[in-house]
């Protein structure tokens, strides 16, 4: 996971950069021949090494094989300039490491950070203290609470964001099933309505029909003739009641358009949605609804949280009594990526339906194809 905000990226570049600037403009004030070539290279690498890692789009991932790589490269660089300044004038090299150290919790846990910040603190002012011949203990304090201070502050920004991410898809679990139970209540109500109309009014007019034509059969003349409107009338009416019971059982169904809408609605803005799905299609199993809704929410989440996807495309069409669902975005997956509880989950879900999942990765994006057995509602 990288860091989420820009604006911590930013500034880590901005002290490498002053720190950069102090050590070149304390070095031409040095009388003796200084290092400047392996000082530039040293602090060049470091600052491509952490902007790299830290930046949203960059190119190497810091849980990557690569990025952990990367990330010690940083801290040799920062290591290896204090053989090169070892002098009281160049104290503040070790805010270099402060700064190596913010980006421990996005690697490992907040306990770890601490303990790998404190280890790196004796090292550093172990092997400054020994070049330089003189105690540094006070500054070794100042500089580990420091340490300490980065590491706690990015773990409670990470926690925090983390938070946030799980309230966003809690909320949008409470929308979907806030949907799914209007949908059951609307179904339930037009279900009662039309088996209503079904049993009682039709029933009548059944009984009617047959009574007008029974009366048909045992009249005559003007009567006959009025007698056989009344039984027209009524096989009419019929015919309408059972229209209109067959539309109130087919539009009790949820839109497949409509949930997932409304699912996409709260989706942060980084993630552009786009849905291709025929308004006709409807979800006449509310548990197939609900297990859809949540595998959808839970391929958004991946793609936010592990592809670093911009795009997101979901279309859906019906094909010999199977709904097809194929999410796919335009994001990168790591190397050596595995799938987790979330594809764990999605495939449960799935095999809960009777359906079936298929993972495909197109070059370093990810594709899911999804199989549902699909029945229309055609109760009358």
């Amino acid at each position: 996971m990288k860091l989420k905000y820009p604006l911590a990226t930013f500034a880590g570049v901005m002290t490498w950069a002053l720190v950069f600037a102090i050590t070149l403009y304390l070095l031409q004030l040095q009388s003796s021949p200084q290092p400047w070539l392996w000082v530039s290279v040293l602090f060049i690498v470091y600052g491509v090494a952490f902007i790299t890692l830290t930046l949203d789009a960059g190119p190497v991932k810091l849980q990557s094989p690569a990025g952990k790589l990367l990330l010690l490269l940083q801290l040799f660089c920062a290591f290896g300039l204090l053989p090169l300044l070892s002098s009281k004038y160049f104290d503040y090299l070790a805010i270099l490491t402060v700064i190596w150290v913010s980006m421990l919790p996005s690697l490992m846990s907040s306990r770890r950070a601490v303990l790998v910040a404190m280890l790196v603190v004796i090292l550093w002012f172990s092997l400054a203290a020994q070049l330089e011949q003189r105690q540094l203990w006070i500054t070794a304090l100042l500089y580990g609470c420091f340490h300490l201070f980065a590491v706690m502050m990015q773990s409670a920004t990470q926690a925090e964001q983390k938070a946030k991410e799980e309230l966003a898809s809690k909320h949008q679990q409470l929308l979907a099933t806030q949907q799914l139970l209007q949908a059951a209540s609307r179904q339930s109500e037009r279900t009662r309505i039309a088996r209503n109309l079904h049993d009682v009014v039709g029933h009548h007019l059944t009984a009617l029909t047959i009574q007008l034509q029974v009366a048909s059969h045992l009249s005559a003349g003007e009567a006959k003739l009025q007698v056989d409107k009344c039984h027209q009338l009524a096989k009419l009416l019929l015919a309408d009641v059972r229209e209109a019971v067959s539309t109130i059982r087919q539009h009790a169904d949820l839109s497949l358009l409509a949930a997932l809408q409304q699912l996409v609605a709260l989706v942060p803005e980084q993630l552009k949605v786009r849905l291709d799905i025929a308004p006709q299609i409807m979800l006449p199993d509310l548990n197939q609804a609900q297990h859809l809704l949540c595998i959808v929410q839970e391929a958004i989440s991946n793609s936010l949280k592990h592809a670093a996807a911009t795009e997101l495309k979901i279309s859906a069409e019906l094909n010999q009594q199977q709904l097809q669902l194929i999410i796919n975005d335009n994001g990168k997956l790591a190397a050596n990526w595995q799938p987790g509880n979330g594809i764990t989950g999605m495939q449960e879900r799935t095999a809960e339906c009777a359906g079936s999942l298929t993972l495909d990765t197109h070059g370093q994006s990810m594709q899911l194809t999804l199989q549902l057995p699909y029945r229309a509602n055609t109760d009358a």
